[in-house]
Formats: structure tokens, C-alpha cells, sequence
């Protein structure tokens, strides 16, 4: 049905927008992605419009995706009449999206179009000199975009969807152009009446009813079951949903911005060589909300974008820090890699870290204290140990204890058990260990396979021993036959032992 009123309305919709955006005034260019459809085509009309008061200059571009034939020829040739009638300048470039996808190596066909169609829409806004490219996505746009996050399971950034002006997504660490999103607030059935309202053609995509795509699937068929069945306004309920996660979004980002010196730092392994190391004691102190925030943060640093990362990753991560894993590597998308060591998670471009572990040399003996509240420090080379008698144990106690230690360089042991006094050495060949909750030895070079401990740190993993019998591989796990039983804590001499590098150890601690 035509509205009379909506052309006023999406002009001074788009209006609005130029003016929050500031993309206006002194002769700025604006880019406009236009497909020949109802969208693209009513926000050039109305651009146009609009162009004479707000002092803008246009260019029109538009990627045929070579996808459909004649078709695609077609809706060219439409956009290139339509540009030329209105006196502007345009480019119309023909690319391959399957061409494309096999390049890149991307599993995903809408994947690879979309980046396709973005790269060219930078190389437009670059040779223009524009600062934004304005595209046609509308609120039933964000409506399916958010509802397609949910079924992948997407976090916040997902949830949160489109805005009306965001930071170029593809290429990574594209700057200087923003993509700009007048009709975020606009109906597809406001378009297409305004359209025609001006009396103006356009054209209609028929890959745009094609179920071979999911976002086909989702707009004909379950949002149209969900308001049906469910939610006569489900649209509305997702935008909402979006506008929520973008309030809480910007909350954490905030504070990921306020943490972020004190958590994360840029380190060079090596010239051209570049990664952010995370403190991995003050990032397992924060909340995992805030330490996925951080990641993700140090993902697009290092790569400008966070398509392709997705919440699995995260996840993974979040397992990783939780069960505190040492010497563990976590491959993730565009090349990177996720180091865990005794005192960073270091996200890198590189598949294996220099060791951070001290060389150690011979077997030194550990002196240990004969009554309880009596600590002793011994060095050796890099590493100091200390060692101490304490009356009880309990979980609680191991946590606020190790507050400034890496709690995975102490552990607590029966006393009883070390008899045949301490040594600390590093691997001999045919070490075997009886890993905590097993009840048979197996090799340490099988554990070490098992715990994904990189080969190159291996010969400096201190060990603790115990006459011929490893104690504690540190960092990793205790013996099986050096635990303190459980409910045997106030009859048993409980041993604390910490390791910890002398630049880790506070003064006088």
C-alpha cells in the first residue's frame, strides 16, 4: 500500500543521520553501494535529494557478481543508466565470488561475497576520497542479521548487530572510511513505496529468494513461522534485543579500554615479528566476560577484524585460562596463534614461542623447613624456591595464598611422603611419572605429548624429585603418590612449595 508520507520521512530520516554522523558539509564524498534493489535504490534517491542542501558529492559503485547471467548484466546496465541520468560518476566492476572463495580458502560462499563486495567498496571510497560508503541495509536487515547470530550462538557483538556508523569491516585494518547506514531505522516495504512514490524503477535480485542461502532461509521461512506462531512482532523484539547488547557491549568495552595497560602490552620476538602478551595473573583475576573482551581486543589488534573469530574460539580460550594450562597452543583464524605460558597468554603470528623458562643445570637439592610457619627461599640460577610448612590445607587457602604467584607454579604436598628429601633437576632420559588421579606410571615424555608442552621447553621444565621418583612436574601436575589425602589435611605435614623466577618474585616476598 502507498504512503504518501514516507518520502518525507526517509529523507528526513537520512537527514538525521548525515547531521549525527557529521557526514555532511564542505563538498565531504560519500560512496553509495547500490545494487539496482528497492533499498540501495531509495537511499541514492533520497541522497540525491538531499545532496544540494547538505553539500554532498557522490559516487555510485556497484560489484557485478557475474553470479546469475544475464541478470547481473542487467541490473549493470540499470545502475549504470540510473548513475549517468542523475549526472554521477560511478564505477561498475565484474568479479568472481567463486573465484574468490577459492583463493582465500573460505568454507563459506555468502562469506566470501560479502568480503568480495567489501574490498571493492574500499578501493571506490579510496580512489574517491570519500570518507564513508553508505549502504542500504534496513531494519528488517538487522532483524535477520541478529536472528542468524543467535542460531550460530554468537556473544555480544553478534546480538548487538548492525549500527548506523561502523569501522570498515573488510580488509583488516582498512582506515580512514566508515560504512554508514542511514535506513537502519526504515522498513523494506518503506523503500520500495518510496520508490515508488518518486516514480522510480529498480530492480529485484532473484538470488534474493533462493534457499540455497541462509539468510533466505531465515527471512522466508522462520521469521515469518516465529511471527506466525510465537511473536506477531518478533522483528521488533530483535532490534531491541540488539539495542540492549549494544548498551551492555559499549559498558564492557569501556572497561577493557580502562584495563587494558595494566593487562596487555606489544611484544617483538623478532624484526617483523610482532604479538600482545596478556598478564596472566591479573587476566585470570578479571571476570571471563572481561577476559574474552581482552582477547578479542588483542584478536583485532592484531589482525584489524573479528569476523572469523568466533565464540567456539573464545570458549576454548576461556577453557584454557580456567584450567589454568600451561606450554598449551591454541590455533585461531587469519593465521594466529594462542600461546599459554607460566605467566602470559601471548597472542601471536608465529606457531611456537621462544621458551620462557630459565635454563637450569645438574640437580640441586631443596632444603626444606623441619617446623610449620618457617619458610626458606633457595635460588637456583633464575628460579627461586620456596618452600614451607603450613597447618592446614584447603583450596580457599591455596587461592588467597598465590594471589601474586602464578597459581600454577605451586602446589601443596605431603610432607610425609618426600622422605628421601627434595631435587630439583630438569628431563633424564627414562623419566617416568604417575600424573595426580593415576594410578599407573607412564613416560614423561608421553605426558609432556599429553599436556602439549612445546618440544623446545621441555629440557627446562624443572622437575621436583624425590629420590628416583618425580614429585611434581612443575607447572603442570603433581604425583598421584605425593597428594595430601583428602580429609587427612589437619594429620599430615602439608609442604607449600612455589616456584618462581626472580623478576616475577615481589621484594621481599
Amino acid at each position: 500500500m502507498q504512503n504518501p508520507g514516507v518520502v518525507s520521512r526517509i529523507d528526513r530520516m537520512l537527514a538525521d543521520a548525515l547531521q549525527k554522523s557529521g557526514y555532511f558539509g564542505h563538498g565531504i564524498t560519500l560512496v553509495i553501494a547500490v545494487s539496482g534493489g528497492p533499498d540501495s535504490s531509495a537511499l541514492l534517491y533520497s541522497l540525491y535529494r538531499l545532496r544540494d542542501i547538505h553539500h554532498l558529492n557522490l559516487h555510485v559503485a556497484h560489484l557485478n557478481h557475474d553470479t546469475r547471467g544475464e541478470e547481473t548484466e542487467q541490473d549493470a546496465k540499470f545502475v549504470a543508466d540510473l548513475a549517468r541520468e542523475l549526472d554521477l560518476s560511478y564505477t561498475i566492476q565484474k568479479e568472481d565470488p567463486l573465484t574468490y572463495q577459492r583463493n582465500q580458502s573460505i568454507s563459506s560462499f555468502e562469506q566470501a561475497t560479502r568480503e568480495m563486495r567489501y574490498s571493492f567498496l574500499y578501493r571506490v571510497a579510496q580512489a574517491q576520497g570519500a570518507s564513508a560508503v553508505a549502504v542500504g541495509h534496513t531494519a528488517d536487515d538487522q532483524a535477520e542479521t541478529v536472528l542468524e547470530h543467535i542460531l550460530r550462538g554468537s556473544g555480544l557483538h553478534g546480538l548487538k548487530g548492525m549500527t548506523e556508523v561502523s569501522p570498515w569491516p573488510w580488509p583488516p585494518n582498512a582506515d580512514g572510511v566508515s560504512v554508514l547506514r542511514p535506513l537502519l531505522a526504515a522498513e523494506k516495504q518503506e523503500t520500495t513505496a518510496y520508490c515508488r512514490e518518486l516514480g522510480r524503477d529498480f530492480r529485484q535480485d532473484s538470488e534474493n529468494s533462493s534457499p540455497k542461502f541462509t539468510r533466505n532461509r531465515v527471512r522466508q521461512e522462520l521469521l515469518p513461522l516465529l511471527a506466525a506462531d510465537y511473536n506477531p512482532r518478533v522483528s521488533d523484539a530483535l532490534i531491541r534485543l540488539s539495542h540492549i547488547a549494544a548498551l551492555d557491549l559499549d559498558y564492557l568495552e569501556r572497561e577493557c579500554d580502562r584495563l587494558w595497560p595494566n593487562v596487555a602490552s606489544e611484544e617483538t620476538a623478532s624484526p617483523g615479528s610482532h604479538g600482545i602478551r596478556f598478564d596472566r595473573p591479573a587476566l585470570n583475576a578479571l571476570h571471563p566476560a572481561l577476559q574474552r573482551q581482552l582477547l578479542r581486543k588483542g584478536f583485532v589488534q592484531m589482525v584489524g577484524d573479528a569476523r572469523r573469530l568466533e565464540e567456539s574460539h573464545l570458549a576454548g580460550i576461556s577453557t584454557i585460562l580456567r584450567e589454568n594450562r600451561t606450554g598449551f597452543r591454541l590455533s585461531l583464524p587469519q593465521g594466529l596463534w594462542l600461546h599459554c605460558t607460566y605467566d602470559a597468554v601471548v597472542l601471536s603470528g608465529s606457531v611456537s614461542l621462544t621458551c620462557p623458562l630459565p635454563i637450569m643445570e645438574g640437580e640441586q637439592r631443596i632444603d626444606l623447613p623441619n617446623s610449620i610457619g618457617t619458610a626458606i627461599v633457595t635460588r637456583i640460577g633464575n628460579w627461586q624456591i620456596k618452600t614451607e610448612l603450613v597447618p592446614e590445607y584447603s583450596q580457599i587457602e591455596h587461592d588467597q595464598k598465590n594471589m601474586l604467584e602464578p597459581v600454577e607454579l605451586t602446589a601443596f604436598l605431603d610432607a610425609g611422603s618426600l622422605r628421601n628429601g627434595v631435587w630439583v633437576r630438569t628431563r633424564q632420559p627414562g623419566d617416568r611419572f604417575q600424573p595426580l588421579g593415576m594410578y599407573r606410571e607412564k613416560k614423561l615424555q608421553d605426558f609432556f605429548t599429553d599436556s602439549k608442552v612445546p618440544r623446545n621447553w621441555r629440557d627446562r621444565v624443572p622437575l621436583l624429585v624425590s629420590g628416583e621418583r618425580i614429585a611434581w612436574v612443575v607447572g603442570h601436575r603433581i604425583a598421584e603418590w605425593a597428594k595430601v589425602e583428602a580429609g587427612k589435611a589437619g594429620e599430615t605435614a602439608v609442604l607449600r612449595i612455589a616456584f618462581c623466577q626472580k623478576s616475577q618474585f615481589a621484594e621481599g616476598h
